[in-house]
């Protein structure tokens, strides 16, 4: 990053392309300013579309509205402006991904969002959406009057850490906009349109609700709503509106939240909630009332189990983008705006350095930090020795153990860490003279460092014993407690069978992971027999123990598949086949059952229980032993019924 050239566009560095579209583009980008870490979201218009009227009048629209916008569920807008003839503006930038890329990932692990998720993310979007719509100009007092027009999975971004953003107000139509839409002229994505912009009607804040109620249903069934071969046939589907209930796709919808998602999607508006803090409330009724242990954290998880790849790469990323020496950048924004005399001397310093508003800038300060986790890390101290100088020189390369002139001590220990080193510094070498006494001082406290990294050597040699023991060949924990048969290290470095413990103790490992594949949203998964909510994230597995994974779903017969994992083999991928579905027939019972009375039987191992009376259910093919009970009455009484394929059977 040192050597690597960045370009500064006006007072932001810009780090790396986030999208680059046909009319504009959007780089990360760090402020140079007194804010030098803070890292925005740059939309650079493409020349071309800088000097259109057309193209200016509707950007300009776009930040009347949002910029005078304050919401934690709403993008924010912090700067605009032209550089070198360019329009842009900058951004809040939201580390996450949009809900389109949450869809598309979950589909490719072939699992739906689990349903408090969905709700809650959609609740979000209602909090934003409605102070949109209800926004005021605070110096006059008017309503701006915001339809967003453009409600998406796309344009819904989830942080990594659980927030929820609406973004892009780019053809949302409010009170400031400066010109109406031309006639036959679509603006928004087809497939989330409302019926009334089809009938020519004024939108309003309900044409945004219709949208919303539409992404809800998608996340739900994981399918899109109104979908054809061509545009006219979606525009027939969208006129029609002919909905089916979220449950009748995906049966863990409870049905309370089907009345929600139709209400939304009422092709008379009026039928509609009134405005977005009605739909919002009734949101979180449900929620909360259903899964009362719900919490906003659960979407953060969520988040990074399904995104743990791309996490784990931008910070990487982050760390190297912290380590831009950013002096020479705002050294020549400071020669550039003297020129044109925009900014005082004052403003940007020849000394001004970035530094937070906690640090001292005097003081430069390195700190390390042990985590003893599962990954390989290097420690590395660096003591420069220097030619007639007394100058302590402390760098990021010699932080991360890089071939420089110094002495350099390093041992292996076990981190989820790459680096043990935060630097609190700008990324350019710090000098600071010592006096003869600091030298002492430093050297009698090397034998300190010595002895903490050796402690920490052997914790993590104990803590994580197994990691430890495939690299250098011994167990620590096994010499220390004992076991029934082991390895131990003689002092000639050979090894040799143990002996039995003394004490043995049973430890359950879950070191192994089991990943599914061929899940669809109907199917449950069972290990021992014990449901496990399986959302695409590999299934923690016990070692050396044989487990039994059976799927299944209603109305096809089960599969199960028996699983051993060790050491040397400790994860397992279950290719679920098609499964096989089920011979069903009819099962209808007698009217005169007294209320309160539940058919009890069991089903593919499964225990079923059915409020009685009842007609045609299906049941798989089979003889059961079964028994009625009436908890009111107290009564129980056992009854047997056959039920063959594609046959009723009355049970009195």
């Amino acid at each position: 990053m040192s050597d690597k050239k960045f370009q500064r566009f006006g007072k932001y560095l810009i780090l790396d392309h986030l999208v680059d579209g046909g009319m504009a583009k959007i780089c990360r980008a760090r402020y140079l300013g007194e804010q030098a870490n803070k890292m925005v979201a740059v939309k650079m218009v493409q020349p071309q579309f800088s000097n259109d009227e057309a193209f200016v009048r509707m950007f300009q629209d776009e930040l009347n509205i949002t910029f005078g916008m304050l919401h934690p569920n709403i993008m924010q807008v912090y700067d605009y402006g032209k550089v070198n003839g360019q329009l842009y503006t900058a951004m809040e930038y939201i580390h996450g991904a949009n809900l389109k890329q949450y869809l598309d990932r979950l589909k490719e692990k072939k699992v739906v969002f689990p349903v408090e998720v969905s709700t809650y993310i959609i609740s979000q979007v209602c909090l934003g959406l409605h102070y949109a719509h209800t926004f005021t100009d605070k110096l006059t007092g008017k309503p701006y009057n915001i339809v967003h027009r453009d409600i998406s999975p796309h344009n819904i971004m989830l942080t990594y850490d659980g927030a929820v953003k609406v973004i892009d107000f780019g053809i949302a139509k409010a009170n400031t906009n400066s010109e109406a839409t031309q006639a036959g002229t679509i603006k928004g994505k087809l497939s989330y349109l409302a019926p009334e912009y089809l009938d020519g009607l004024e939108l309003d804040a309900r044409y945004d609700e219709f949208a919303v109620g539409i992404t809800l249903w998608e996340m739900l069934c994981s399918r899109k709503l109104f979908q054809a071969s061509n545009d006219l046939a979606v525009l027939k589907q969208i006129q029609a509106c002919k909905i089916i209930a979220p449950s009748e796709i995906n049966p863990h919808v409870p049905k309370e939240l089907d009345v929600i998602v139709m209400k939304a999607l009422s092709k008379d508006r009026s039928h509609r909630y009134e405005n977005l803090d009605q739909l919002n409330r009734a949101l979180i009724r449900f929620l909360y009332s259903t899964y009362p242990e719900f919490n906003a954290s659960d979407l953060k998880t969520f988040a990074n189990n399904l995104f743990k790849p791309e996490i784990g790469k931008d910070e990487e990323r982050f760390v190297d983008y912290g380590k831009i020496d950013i002096v020479p950048y705002i050294e020549d924004l400071k020669q550039e705006e003297s020129k044109t005399g925009k900014i005082k001397k004052s403003e940007v310093t020849a000394s001004a350095r970035p530094t937070s508003s906690r640090e001292p800038q005097r003081e430069k300060i390195q700190e390390f930090e042990l985590t003893l986790e599962t990954s390989p890390v290097q420690i590395a101290i660096e003591v420069p020795q220097q030619e007639k100088s007394s100058t302590r020189k402390l760098t990021k390369e010699a932080l991360q153990g890089n071939r420089v002139p110094g002495k350099i001590i390093k041992n292996s220990v076990s981190s989820s860490s790459k680096s043990l080193g935060k630097e609190k510094t700008a990324s350019r070498m710090v000098r600071r003279e010592i006096s003869s006494k600091d030298d002492e001082r430093e050297s009698s406290s090397l034998p300190k460092v010595i002895l903490f990294l050796t402690a920490s050597f052997f914790g993590a040699a104990y803590f994580q014993s197994n990691l430890i023991e495939e690299f250098f060949g011994f167990n620590l924990q096994k010499m220390i407690h004992g076991e029934q048969e082991g390895r131990t290290i003689s002092s000639d470095g050979s090894s040799s069978r143990k002996r039995k413990a003394i004490t043995p103790q049973k430890v359950v490992d879950l070191g192994g992971e089991i990943v599914l594949g061929g899940i669809d949203i109907a199917m449950e998964v069972y290990v021992d027999d014990k449901k496990y909510e399986y959302m695409g994230t590999p299934i923690q597995a016990e070692l050396d123990k044989t487990l039994t994974v059976t799927v299944k779903k209603p109305g096809f017969l089960p599969y199960s598949k028996q699983i051993k994992l060790s050491k040397e083999n400790n994860s397992a991928v279950v290719n679920v086949p098609e499964l096989q579905k089920s011979r069903l027939g009819l099962l209808t019972t007698s009217q005169n059952y007294p209320a309160g009375s539940k058919l009890v039987y069991e089903e593919s191992g499964q225990l079923i229980e059915r409020d009685l009376p009842f007609k045609d259910m299906e049941v798989p093919e089979g003889s059961y032993q079964a028994k009625v009970v009436n908890p009111i009455l107290g009564t129980e009484k056992k009854v047997e019924f056959t039920i063959e394929e594609n046959k009723k059977h009355f049970l009195e």
